[in-house]
């Protein structure tokens, strides 16, 4: 088994475009538990079988996506995730297999509230492949590529949603 550590990291407000705020990127952040398929390339549908509070006060949604067949990484199909959402900056992914995505909203040293990143961190786990392998290092690439277009496309979505009035 391989089990896969990856990171990606982009700023939320680039130059040139109009500033997003905290409260609305954690907006984004909630709609996406809910409506992955509009942020997540890779993610064809996405049911909510529940919404909860946890004994600390956290919603904790249980959903069920459909990565595509397409998808580059494994776990192509139906997958349940528990989220809990730690507003305004942090929601944990955890899947039936023992996967576990992590996103972050956070503040960089730049002008408070304006120079912001987006970060998400998978923990990928793969009972096909072997550790040390070339398969798990062409995993890994995929898991970086996948890693990278998840952030940027959740930011593009967000930007879009804010634009239209939606969030």
């Amino acid at each position: 088994m391989v089990i896969v550590n990856i990171g990606y990291t982009a700023p939320i407000n680039r130059s040139g475009q109009p500033l997003l705020t905290i409260p609305q990127v954690w907006a984004g952040l909630e709609r996406k538990v809910r409506h992955a398929e509009e942020f997540v390339p890779v993610i064809e549908y996405c049911n909510v079988a529940s919404e909860e509070e946890n004994a600390d006060g956290q919603l904790v949604i249980t959903r069920h996506v459909n990565f595509g067949k397409a998808a580059p990484v494994p776990g192509s199909g139906e997958v349940k995730e528990v989220c809990t959402l730690f507003p305004p900056n942090r929601v944990d992914f955890v899947q039936d297999d023992g996967t576990k995505v992590w996103n972050y909203v956070s503040q960089g040293p730049g002008k408070e509230g304006e120079d912001l990143y987006l970060t998400y961190v998978f923990e990928a786990r793969d009972g096909g492949v072997e550790a040390g392998t070339q398969e798990a290092a062409d995993l890994e690439e995929r898991f970086k590529t996948t890693a990278k277009r998840a952030v940027e496309s959740s930011i593009e979505t967000i930007r879009r949603l804010v634009a239209e009035g939606k969030l």
